[in-house]
């Protein structure tokens, strides 16, 4: 394969359109990173409910345990402390289930904001840069294998768009039939252009 153009002014739009696509592709990951980032923050407060809600219940846990000495009422006293202590216990399970939520749907809603744009861009680039690497690679090859300039010129016959071949000659699909060697030149030759992989020729339009 030939990633880039001979000619200079293809080859630096290809370098652009790869920088472009980096950059396309680094800004959504770091924008799926930071909200990814802002959600998991709220983390934070999550982890606080965790940590009151368990030393609440080691409070009111050790109350109890002070008051159950308490003569008479000792067994009264401790059993809605207790109580208290549990719903602690179940404040602080929450806490740290909301903390674990929060940090998942974070992570979630970061790929989905980065993944659509960077797919778009990575399959586009793919679809075009990959594409016309394995073109110019091919036709490179060709051009310098004896009989290659045959088959450049089908190739310009089936690629290249009809006021290309219409520079070439009049009818170029006949000519090319009947083995007309100008003409096999010519549009070999316009397809090179036509991929960028001649200097010596007038810029692309």
């Amino acid at each position: 394969m030939k990633l880039y153009a001979a000619r200079r002014s293809r080859a630096t739009r290809q370098v652009v359109y790869d920088v472009l696509t980096v950059a396309w592709v680094t800004a959504w990951v770091r924008l799926g990173i930071h909200v990814h980032q802002q959600v998991a923050g709220s983390q934070d407060g999550a982890r606080k409910i965790e940590r009151s809600g368990g030393d609440l219940a080691r409070h009111l846990h050790d109350a109890a345990g002070v008051l159950s000495h308490t003569p008479l009422v000792g067994s009264k006293v401790r059993k809605p402390i207790d109580k208290s202590a549990d719903a602690a216990t179940t404040l602080q399970h929450a806490g740290h289930e909301l903390a674990d939520n929060l940090g998942n749907l974070g992570a979630a809603i970061g790929f989905e904001v980065a993944l659509v744009p960077v797919l778009v861009a990575v399959f586009g680039w793919l679809f075009l840069r990959i594409g016309y690497a394995r073109r110019a690679g091919r036709a490179d090859a060709l051009r310098q294998q004896p009989g290659g300039a045959d088959l450049l010129a089908l190739d310009a016959l089936t690629r290249l768009p009809a006021r290309k071949l219409a520079a070439v000659g009049a009818r170029p699909v006949q000519q090319w039939r009947d083995g007309d060697e100008e003409t096999v030149a010519a549009l070999a030759g316009a397809y090179l252009d036509h991929l960028g992989l001649r200097e010596d020729t007038a810029p692309e339009d």
